[in-house]
């Protein structure tokens, strides 16, 4: 098998409504006490080799009210009022999926939509931050043949500094109570067959989570993530 190039390089997201702005990774972190938060990125790295897929999605995802869409047999999010917990099992959730168990990208998106948070308009900016980390379909249907299954490994979850920053210069009532950032530093593992070969590759990947918690709800939920490899440190 190919030694794989990253396929999950940084791509354009809309901008979403959490009271500062985080830039890119070329232009750094700059925070405002402005309505939003944009993440400003790169393009795109669309090349498809064995075990590699490209960044977009085309699966229709719904954002809809939070009744789960999930298929049966795949495990959802955490349900737990634990901050941490959430974030973590949230992160291992968005990179787990297996080419051969009979379900598509869209259906290991809808796991992670399930867990947003509905009340706040997000969903869609959720779905679409969602679809920027799984195979599109076309890569789909090339990972199959190698049998290509995807996991993560978490070396470091925490609270980053400049989440602070944030909350300091948003203005009263902007961000909910309870909400918090996680990022997140690990290794994306893939195994797959190549020539009856079992093959494994690992990848360092960093992201950020934002999620909801106590008091503003008994238990967490998802309000976005960050451009792969763009966390907020």
């Amino acid at each position: 098998m190919r030694r794989p190039t990253d396929p999950l390089s940084p791509r354009t997201l809309p901008r979403w409504k959490l009271t500062a702005f985080v830039g890119g990774a070329v232009l750094g972190l700059v925070f405002a006490a402005t309505a939003t938060i944009g993440l400003l990125i790169g393009p795109p790295d669309t090349t498809i080799s064995p075990a590699v897929e490209n960044t977009r999605s085309p699966a229709t995802i719904s954002p809809g009210a939070r009744q789960s869409a999930t298929p049966a047999m795949l495990s959802p999010v955490v349900s737990t009022a634990d901050a941490e917990q959430f974030a973590r099992s949230a992160a291992e959730t968005l990179f787990e999926w297996d080419t051969l168990q009979g379900f598509q990208p869209r259906d290991y998106a809808q796991i992670i939509v399930d867990a947003g948070d509905a009340d706040s308009g997000e969903l869609n900016g959720l779905a679409e931050d969602t679809s920027n980390y799984l195979p599109s379909q076309a890569a789909w249907v090339e990972l199959q043949k190698y049998e290509t299954t995807q996991s993560l490994r978490i070396d470091r979850l925490w609270v980053p500094e400049r989440w602070q920053d944030v909350l300091d210069q948003a203005r009263d009532g902007a961000i909910l109570p309870g909400t918090v950032a996680y990022t997140v530093e690990g290794m994306r593992l893939r195994t797959g067959l190549w020539d009856g070969d079992v093959v494994e590759t690992a990848h360092p990947v960093s992201f950020t989570l934002f999620v909801v918690c106590k008091p503003s709800y008994t238990t967490c939920r998802l309000l976005r993530l960050s451009a792969l490899d763009t966390p907020l440190q």
